[in-house]
């Protein structure tokens, strides 16, 4: 009987990290560390994902060709929705709890060795990164899609030494307390992911970040393609927009609703191109069709979206597509669920909501973490920025917020969830936790 037979290592061990672990390890210390696991970033061919924006969106539609080509892949993505082996796909699913204790129990032995040598424990995004690279060392997936956590300069992936390519997806403010102040600051963070001769593919519809990301890539001798923004046009159920493969140009398609997605699997085409695997034209469009990438404009039932949008940048990407939807479908009402962190912007967000949307109905979600905003406020906030046009209505939890959207929304009515990965994780578990009862 192994340690954590029969408990929950997540609940027990993984998520109390924070309580016990130190500042974050410069690089030198996380190769040092990685030693002790025999190095197993080594054994993989890598996509190295960094940006504000996007990052998930590009590691999906990378699985979902590696997957369509044969090509057995892992895909190390943050945050997760729900339960933290979100975060490990092996071929785009979610790995197995076996394999993710197994990792896991080698990952602990080796920190139980490093602190007796007097090293300080890992970061939590560390020992996942760590944990991560275990696993997909076990499971022998020959590329791995690997996305960064916070920034890229310093962020704990930034040990990988020569990637397959590099992505920049697009920058914006979050964060800023690490990454800096202005646009530059943190597209300086974001570019430093780039690596000497190692091919870049980023957003450059931003020109004061692609100015630096593009310095940069010059500096390190590293091909780079910028992509500008990419027109596309609605389609049922997705979007449509045309994208180059080796010298190539056809239209392709996403399942997904919201415009930026034709940015992100540009962005992706570009890097799959750029790595030199044998991927096909046909697995690249064939991928992006069937890619998964929950909580992006993901309509969870029936006229019901949730988006993850968490940040001023995100809000506005999610307002696009929101109001994209509501001009194609012309409902009756919109009725919105929101929910936010106390760290964010939210009354810019809830300004936006106002100024784009409309919406006629507006649900206040009180999220169970302990950074959410304190309902009392939350609804002070918005009843003096959305009333008298907007009617505002206090839910003291997840599950009570998403009960009352859905006895009042009405069939040809558009409701839509925002304003927070937690929100969305919260709204998942809610709704699996439902599923489950109504399926006894």
């Amino acid at each position: 009987m192994t340690e954590w037979e029969g408990m929950d290592p997540e609940r027990d061990y993984i998520e109390r990290i924070p309580e016990f672990s130190g500042k974050k390890s410069g690089l030198p210390k996380v190769r040092e560390f990685l030693g002790l696991l025999g190095n197993p970033d080594r054994e993989f061919q890598i996509f190295h994902v960094a940006g504000t924006n996007g990052k998930g969106s590009v590691c999906a539609f990378l699985t979902a060709m590696l997957k369509e080509a044969g090509i057995s892949c892992g895909t190390f993505i943050s945050p997760h929705l729900v339960e933290v082996r979100e975060r490990f796909l092996i071929n785009g699913e979610m790995v197995s709890r076996e394999a993710f204790l197994r990792a896991f129990e080698e990952t602990r032995e080796a920190v139980r060795r490093w602190m007796a040598a007097g090293e300080a424990h890992p970061t939590y995004f560390e020992f996942l990164f760590y944990l991560g690279l275990v696993l997909f060392r076990n499971a022998g997936v020959s590329v791995l899609v690997l996305e960064t956590g916070m920034g890229g300069l310093r962020d704990v992936t930034n040990v990988t030494e020569r990637p397959l390519a590099s992505v920049i997806t697009s920058i914006s403010f979050d964060h800023m307390d690490y990454l800096g102040h202005t646009i530059p600051e943190i597209a300086g963070e974001k570019a430093g992911i780039i690596k000497t001769g190692v091919p870049l593919v980023y957003d450059a519809s931003n020109p004061e970040a692609a100015q630096v990301i593009k310095r940069t890539a010059k500096e390190k001798n590293a091909p780079c393609l910028g992509i500008e923004a990419v027109p596309f046009s609605p389609a049922d159920g997705g979007i449509c927009f045309s994208v180059s493969y080796k010298g190539k140009k056809r239209s392709a398609f996403v399942p997904f609703s919201a415009p930026y997605q034709a940015m992100n699997a540009s962005l992706a085409v570009g890097a799959m191109e750029a790595s030199g695997l044998p991927v096909s034209e046909d697995q690249v469009f064939s991928g992006l069709r069937k890619a998964k990438w929950p909580a992006r404009m993901e309509e969870i039932l029936p006229e019901v979206y949730l988006d993850g949008a968490h940040n001023e940048d995100g809000i506005r990407a999610f307002l696009e597509a929101a109001c994209l939807l509501k001009e194609q479908k012309k409902p009756k009402r919109v009725l919105l669920l929101f929910g936010a962190v106390a760290d964010k912007e939210y009354g810019k967000m809830l300004r936006e909501v106002k100024e784009q949307l409309c919406p006629e109905w507006c649900i206040l979600a009180q999220l169970a973490i302990y950074r959410a905003i304190p309902l009392e406020e939350l609804l002070k906030t918005a009843k003096e920025i959305l009333e008298p046009e907007t009617r505002v209505l206090p839910a003291e939890d997840v599950g009570q917020a998403v009960s009352l959207l859905l006895k009042e929304k009405k069939p040809g009515e558009l409701a839509f969830i925002a304003g927070s990965l937690y929100l969305a994780g919260e709204v998942k578990a809610y709704l699996d936790q439902k599923a489950g009862k109504e399926g006894l």
